[in-house]
């Protein structure tokens, strides 16, 4: 099996299930799912979804209140007016008060794991499931439409004026009709997809990155190749949504490399090697960017000629995009002395969270 293959179902969708003493249940392991608004960190990890003061560092709530071994939590909250949007192990999906963490209502019809962020336009959700299966709910939680294919879904839906588009395990990269679940078009990559598309509403052109070391932009009325980077082997595998700064498309591949392309034509501005690999995403900031390498360190760097800022060391595993709530830069951990840190944005240290027992 091909390592970046191997990687993301061991760390993503098909975790071994094992059994800790007498205790029944899933107990799958992976990467604590990362989102924040102004003021909270909302992280989901193993037995629960913790709200976290970004200020500093408290925890506000966490659900369920008394967690249990049979429902484990890894996918990103969906933040929206007031509300929290996530999905777990045990096939159920949950809206949540933001306020108090108090569940709202739950979807229970889905027969896989939910371990994608989900997207919500007005009133209707989609929620993606490792069941083959796209699910748009409604306001009240009851099922609109459902879109199956022949694989899971681990990226989080884009939505467009009148689609949804979904990157599947499966190399598809598919258009569905928002209000129906129609399928408008789908076009074949070389390797599964695990992060959404990047979306240039000027040009109406989507920018995707594959398992099969390839990055292509890619028409999103028609499904129709624009360019394809990679297939002289530039690349590795990606594994998270590139990002549109001006007229470039910046990403990092499995081994480190960051890559600035013209997002017209796909040619090359400039290459960084940062050394080690790298699942996470960039994260932007005003004048400079934020890798997280996969050993351990948070790098920053300026954008204008890429000089190193400051590099921080973390025990632990770095496999989620780091985020920004009041102006706090914080990494979510894998196997680590605590399950976030935070940094102010020239890199010190201000808090880190480890959940109370």
């Amino acid at each position: 099996m091909k390592k970046p293959l191997y990687k993301i179902i061991l760390l993503f969708l098909f975790s071994a299930v094992l059994l800790a003493g007498c205790a029944m249940g899933p107990r799958a392991e992976s990467a604590p799912g990362l989102s924040a608004d102004e003021s909270a960190v909302y992280v989901s990890y193993m037995q629960h979804v913790y709200k976290v003061d970004a200020k500093i560092g408290t925890e506000l709530w966490r659900f369920p209140a008394a967690g249990t071994v049979q429902v484990v939590f890894y996918a990103p909250p969906l933040l929206n007016e007031g509300s929290v949007f996530v999905g777990d192990l045990a096939n159920k999906f949950h809206k949540l008060d933001s306020a108090n963490g108090s569940e709202i209502w739950n979807f229970s019809e889905g027969k896989g794991w939910f371990q994608a962020r989900a997207a919500m336009d007005g009133v209707l959700v989609i929620a993606p499931s490792s069941d083959r299966s796209v699910y748009a709910l409604n306001a009240d939680g009851s099922l609109k439409w459902k879109y199956s294919s022949e694989f899971g879904f681990l990226a989080e839906p884009l939505l467009l004026e009148d689609a949804v588009i979904m990157a599947g395990l499966d190399h598809y990269l598919v258009a569905l009709n928002k209000e129906t679940g129609e399928l408008l078009w789908k076009t074949e990559l070389k390797g599964a997809l695990i992060a959404a598309p990047a979306f240039d509403p000027a040009t109406g052109n989507l920018f995707v990155g594959s398992l099969g070391n390839e990055l292509v932009s890619i028409n999103s009325k028609d499904g129709s190749l624009n360019w394809t980077f990679g297939q002289n082997g530039e690349i590795t595998a990606i594994y998270a949504t590139p990002l549109i700064v001006g007229d470039s498309l910046m990403f990092a591949d499995e081994s480190g490399k960051i890559f600035s392309l013209n997002r017209a034509t796909g040619s090359v501005e400039w290459t960084l090697d940062a050394g080690s690999e790298i699942i996470a995403g960039i994260l932007p900031l005003e004048d400079s960017f934020v890798i997280a390498l996969e050993k351990g360190e948070l790098r920053a760097y300026k954008l204008a000629d890429r000089s190193p800022l400051w590099t921080r060391t973390i025990n632990g595993k770095l496999y989620t995009t780091p985020v920004v709530s009041s102006d706090k830069i914080v990494v979510a951990v894998t196997r680590g002395d605590a399950l976030l840190q935070a940094y102010d944005l020239a890199g010190n240290p201000v808090w880190s969270f480890t959940p109370a027992r």
